[in-house]
């Protein structure tokens, strides 16, 4: 005799229902996504389905597609001056370049042609605050040895949202030294909680492994080094947004762990980076300096 499904099963089968519909609309944004074909993907009754969706994203279908497909825009108005926008218009699904204009505008309240001159991520943070997309499964935590690395290393120091002009400036210096993203491991060393840091005080590095210190340079990146040690290691995968996996280890590995922090930064390896890879493919190891 089958057990009657729990409260929690249930509720967890409704959102894992729901995420799949969501994970479906960021790997179509470029086709035609109406209300029956989105319902039926996680079999959900499409004359619900639309107040179903609001209820669990807290907004409205169409908004949310729009969004997803002006932040695909954008990503590629910064990082792909090549495509004329009129091609980013298509293959994000806009019919055409005027109405894609205006809805960008009308978002990010400058037009594409002025945000892939000078983009304002901070409006972008912003727009693109998504806590209900879909996120990692898994919480498997390992106890690893962290090897010594040495690093070339570029500071930012100031409002998050300025990491993004802090990144360019690290691309920039990749490009001139012939340093590909599928060359060395890229890292992200966190010194601060933008949560709990006032803007001006928030630090972060980006960094990429070196095999040799690397000389002075326009774009101020330095030498360092992520010293030897034991690190609690998470994987996380899909949009480097937000990552709960951080918090979990935290909040919930750490007390229940017995292990003591080290005197080092939480970091982040970037397993795979480049302006092509997508939100959904986007693999992050979460390291966590233990003694």
């Amino acid at each position: 005799m089958s057990k009657a499904p729990t409260e929690k099963n249930t509720r967890t089968g409704y959102i894992q229902r729901m995420q799949s519909v969501l994970e479906y609309i960021e790997n179509h944004l470029g086709e035609n996504l109406n209300l029956d074909q989105l319902s039926q993907q996680a079999s959900f009754s499409a004359f619900h389905f639309h107040r179903q969706f609001r209820a669990f994203t807290g907004m409205p279908l169409y908004k949310l597609i729009q969004l997803l497909r002006l932040r695909q825009a954008a990503k590629s108005l910064a990082y792909h001056h090549e495509i004329s926008i009129t091609q980013i218009a298509q293959e994000c699904g806009f019919e055409n370049s005027e109405s894609f204009s205006r809805a960008f505008s009308k978002a990010f309240l400058q037009p594409p042609t002025a945000f892939r001159k000078n983009p304002d991520w901070q409006r972008w943070q912003e727009l693109f605050n998504f806590p209900f997309m879909p996120r990692s499964k898994s919480m498997d935590v390992k106890i690893v040895n962290f090897p010594e690395t040495m690093i070339a290393a570029l500071e930012h120091h100031g409002p998050e949202h300025q990491i993004y002009k802090t990144a360019n400036s690290f691309i920039e210096w990749r490009k001139a030294n012939a340093i590909s993203p599928d060359k060395g491991a890229t890292y992200g060393l966190h010194y601060s909680d933008p949560a709990s840091t006032l803007p001006e005080d928030y630090r972060q590095d980006i960094a990429v492994s070196v095999e040799a210190p690397i000389a002075e340079n326009p774009q101020g990146l330095v030498n360092k080094v992520i010293p030897a040690g034991r690190c609690a290691l998470i994987r996380h995968h899909g949009s480097r947004e937000y990552i709960p996996a951080a918090d979990y280890l935290y909040r919930e590995w750490l007390p229940q762990s017995g292990e003591e922090l080290r005197d080092f930064p939480f970091f982040f390896h970037y397993i795979n980076v480049g302006p092509d890879v997508r939100d959904r493919d986007m693999i992050t190891d979460l390291y966590l300096p233990i003694q």
